[in-house]
């Protein structure tokens, strides 16, 4: 489910956070450096492959013959 008004802010938060979480077992295990803004740019792509799929609900051939069914009702009451 997409979460309407989700302010970018919020969704850099949780990439802080799991940039954090990520960098505990380098300090542990001396893993590199560029380990834990790897996995969290996961979420990051995650995150726009959740926007994306959601424009295109908006505009997809789908949502085209929603709004003429929607004007059809308005044309035939004439």
């Amino acid at each position: 489910m997409i979460a309407r008004n989700q302010p970018y802010t919020a969704i850099l938060f949780k990439f802080g956070v799991l940039v954090g979480l990520l960098y505990m077992p380098v300090l542990l295990f001396h893993l590199g450096t560029w380990f834990p803004f790897a996995g969290a740019s996961g979420y990051l792509l995650w995150e726009l492959g959740r926007l994306h799929r959601a424009f295109g609900e908006h505009t997809g051939p789908g949502n085209e013959q929603r709004s003429e069914q929607r004007r059809e009702p308005t044309t035939s009451a004439r």
